[in-house]
C-alpha cells in the first residue's frame, strides 16, 4: 500500500513524498535506509489523509474546519517576532506562547498544554528539531512559504527578519483579498435581496393572481399562463418547492466547493476583458510577493519558484514549472517569466532592472506593489460598474414578472372598451 510521508532530511529541510510498503513499519525502514526521518506517515486514501489534503487546497494553507482552523498563524508570527526581536530564544518564546495559551483565569504559574499545537511545537524544539521542521509537521496550519523562510533563516539563527518579512507578506496579500472581497459584497447583497423579492412575487403573489384568472383559460397570454402555472404549483405545494430550493442551494454550495467548478468559473471570468486584467494583477502580485519573500530570505531562485508553485492556480502553476526549468537551464529570470506569460510589461522592466543592478528581490517586491495598486483601482471600478448592472438586470426581471401578472387585466380592459 502507499503511504504519504513528510520526511526530515539530514540538512534540516523537509520533503513530502509517497512510499510503497507493506505496512507503516516497513515504510519507516525504507526511509531510514535513505537517511530520512519520517515526521508524518499517513496511509494514502484514509479519511485523515483526505481531510488533510482538503485543507492543503485552501489559500495560504489555511484549513476550513477543525482545531487548526482556530489557530491564527498571523498572530503567532507577530507574537514570535516581538519575542525574538527582544532577544528571547526560540524555545523560550514557544514556551511563553504555549504558557499564555494554557494559563487559566487566576492561574499563578504558567501551564503548558502539551496537547495544544503550541505545546507540540515547544516539545519538538526542545527535542532538538529546528523550528522550520517543527512547523512543517503541521502543513495544514503553517504554509510552506513560512517554513522555507524560517529554514533559510536558520543558517544564521536570525529569525527576526524572516518573521518580519512574513508578517508583512501576509498583511499585503490579505489587503489584496480584502479589496476584491469589498468589491463583491455590494453586488452579492443586491443579488440576494433581488432574489428574495423575486421568490416572494412568484411564490406568494402570483398564486393569488392565479385564483383570480382561473376562469379566463386560453384568453390569457401564453407567457402569463406559464408564470401563473408555476406560481400555482408553488402555492399548492410550498414545502415541495422549499425542498427543491434547498436542493438547488445545496447543489450550488457543493459546486462552489469543487475545485473543478472553481477552475471553470475562473476560466470564464478570465475571458471578460476588464475583469481578466484585475484577476491577472491579483495573481501576479501574489506570485511576485511570494518570490520576493523567499529571495530576501536567501532561498535560491529555483527553490523559490518551486515553493511559490503551490500557491497558484493550475493554469499558472504549469507555466511556472516551465519557467523553473528555463531558469535551472541558465536562462534569466526575466526572460523565463516573459516567455511563459508570467510578467506584464511593467513587471518585466522591474525584473530587468533588478537583474542588472543585483537587486532582483527588491524589484520583484516593487512589481508586486505596482500590481497590488492596480488591483485596488480595478476593484473600485468593478464595484461601481457591477452593482448598477446587476440592479438593472434584476429590475428588468422583477418588472417582467409584474407586467405578466397584470397583462390579463389590460386585456380585459381592452375587451370591455
Amino acid at each position: 500500500m502507499q503511504f504519504r510521508v513528510l520526511a526530515l532530511r539530514s540538512d534540516g529541510s523537509t520533503q513530502p513524498l509517497t512510499v510503497d510498503a507493506t505496512d507503516a513499519a516497513a515504510a519507516r525502514r525504507m526511509l531510514a535506509r535513505d537517511g530520512l526521518t519520517p515526521l508524518e506517515l499517513t496511509a494514502a486514501g484514509s479519511l485523515g489523509d483526505g481531510l488533510k489534503h482538503l485543507s492543503l487546497g485552501l489559500s495560504n494553507g489555511r484549513p476550513a474546519t477543525g482545531r487548526a482552523a482556530r489557530f491564527d498563524v498571523d498572530l503567532f508570527c507577530q507574537e514570535m517576532l516581538a519575542l525574538v526581536t527582544a532577544g528571547v530564544p526560540i524555545g523560550e518564546a514557544l514556551e511563553t506562547l504555549a504558557s499564555k495559551e494554557g494559563r487559566g483565569a487566576g492561574a499563578a504559574r504558567p501551564n503548558v498544554n502539551s496537547d495544544s499545537l503550541l505545546g507540540k511545537l515547544h516539545a519538538r524544539v526542545r527535542e532538538g528539531l529546528p523550528l522550520s521542521a517543527a512547523l512543517a509537521q503541521h502543513p495544514a496550519v503553517f504554509p510552506s512559504v513560512l517554513c522555507e523562510s524560517l529554514r533559510a533563516a536558520e543558517r544564521t539563527s536570525d529569525y527576526g527578519p524572516a518573521l518580519e518579512r512574513f508578517v508583512r507578506y501576509r498583511r499585503l496579500t490579505r489587503e489584496v483579498r480584502e479589496k476584491l472581497l469589498a468589491a463583491s459584497i455590494y453586488p452579492m447583497i443586491l443579488l440576494g435581496v433581488s432574489s428574495l423579492v423575486l421568490l416572494f412575487l412568484v411564490g406568494y403573489v402570483v398564486p393569488r393572481f392565479a385564483d383570480v384568472y382561473a376562469d379566463m383559460g386560453d384568453k390569457l397570454p401564453a407567457a402569463s399562463r406559464v408564470l401563473l402555472w408555476v406560481g400555482s404549483r408553488i402555492g399548492a405545494q410550498p414545502w415541495l418547492a422549499a425542498g427543491g430550493l434547498a436542493i438547488l442551494v445545496g447543489g450550488i454550495v457543493a459546486a462552489v466547493r469543487s475545485s473543478r467548478f472553481r477552475s471553470g468559473v475562473m476560466s470564464v471570468l478570465h475571458r471578460i476583458p476588464r475583469l481578466r486584467e484585475v484577476l491577472a494583477a491579483a495573481e501576479f502580485s501574489r506570485l511576485y510577493r511570494t518570490l520576493a519573500l523567499l529571495l530576501h530570505g536567501g532561498i535560491p531562485m529555483v527553490a523559490s519558484l518551486q515553493v511559490a508553485r503551490g500557491l497558484l492556480p493550475v493554469h499558472l502553476a504549469r507555466r511556472l514549472d516551465a519557467a523553473q526549468v528555463a531558469v535551472s537551464e541558465g536562462r534569466t529570470f526575466s526572460d523565463s517569466m516573459r516567455e511563459q506569460g508570467l510578467s506584464t510589461a511593467v513587471a518585466d522592466r522591474f525584473f530587468r532592472v533588478g537583474e542588472g543592478g543585483g537587486k532582483l528581490a527588491e524589484m520583484i517586491d516593487r512589481a508586486a506593489d505596482f500590481h497590488e495598486d492596480e488591483v485596488g483601482r480595478g476593484a473600485d471600478w468593478l464595484g461601481r460598474v457591477i452593482g448598477p448592472f446587476l440592479m438593472l438586470i434584476m429590475g428588468v426581471v422583477i418588472g417582467l414578472v409584474v407586467v405578466l401578472m397584470y397583462m390579463p387585466i389590460f386585456s380585459l380592459a381592452e375587451a370591455i372598451q
